[in-house]
């Protein structure tokens, strides 16, 4: 998951800022050129949006054409299947730390 830093709206089109980027998480999009989806846990209609990394480099791009909801500062959004890599190759380019690992578990429902 990754955190809205930043919002804005450039040429006509909503850009999102994320606290995570291609130098961290996303790095599969520069290594294997690899598209990762953003996606809200937010509904509602969608619009096509620009999505980068916090690091104000030009190179720190997620996607240029992300189905996103008019979202929050804040909001959290995510992409499914990254895989390991991505944090093995994470750095700390311009001072942005590589993003937190955490496990979820999530306990299954017993019926009786």
């Amino acid at each position: 998951m990754a955190k809205i830093i930043g919002k804005a709206v450039r040429g006509g089109k909503l850009s999102y800022y994320l606290n995570d980027g291609v130098y961290q998480t996303f790095s599969g999009v520069i290594f294997d050129h690899c598209q990762y989806p953003v996606k809200s846990f937010q509904k509602g209609p969608t619009q096509i949006c620009s999505v980068f990394g916090p690091t104000c480099d030009a190179l720190d791009t997620i996607g240029m054409a992300e189905e996103l909801p008019d979202l929050p500062l804040g909001e959290l959004v995510y992409a499914e299947n990254i895989g390991a890599y991505s944090n093995a190759r994470s750095t700390y380019f311009n001072g942005f730390p590589p993003a937190k690992v955490v496990h979820v578990h999530q306990e299954a429902a017993v019926t009786a």
